[in-house]
């Protein structure tokens, strides 16, 4: 199981994502908040999209971090599924479902929930030289290149 970032779980967070919006450097933001340099690259790495995205349109607000702010669209999006399923708009409801799951996605990859980066596990084997060579011969056999018919 992956351990949660440090910069999503400091008391901080909403400071450090702030300063990091504003342009700073990871060593000079590492240092004011006194974390390690590679936590803050790694969190970066984790919130970038959501964070450029933020910078450019000018969307994080002195006092609201990016979640605040988010959570607040999720609840105006639930409202407007109420009122519209309350009208008989089923379309516009699921529009509205549709950008709440865009939403509640974005939530995810924020606080690391939703990890999209493949994982390669290694499994080391020793094995003696008969059973070596019988593995050898039964993965060349079920890859074998099969001839092409035109």
């Amino acid at each position: 199981m992956s351990r949660k970032c440090s910069i999503c779980n400091h008391d901080r967070r909403q400071e450090i994502e702030r300063t990091l919006l504003s342009g700073e450097s990871h060593r000079a933001v590492a240092q004011r908040f006194t974390v390690p340099r590679g936590a803050v690259a790694r969190h970066l790495k984790h919130v970038s999209t959501a964070l450029t995205q933020a910078r450019k349109l000018g969307e994080v607000e002195d006092d609201k971090s990016i979640l605040i702010q988010l959570r607040e669209l999720i609840l105006e999006v639930e409202q407007v599924i109420t009122r519209a399923d309350r009208a008989g708009d089923y379309r516009t409801v699921l529009v509205a479902l549709r950008e709440k799951t865009r939403f509640l996605e974005l939530k995810a990859r924020l606080t690391g929930e939703l990890n999209e980066k493949p994982e390669t596990k290694i499994v080391n084997l020793n094995l003696d030289a008969e059973s070596a060579r019988r593995l050898t011969e039964t993965f060349l056999a079920r890859h074998k290149e099969r001839p092409h018919h035109d």
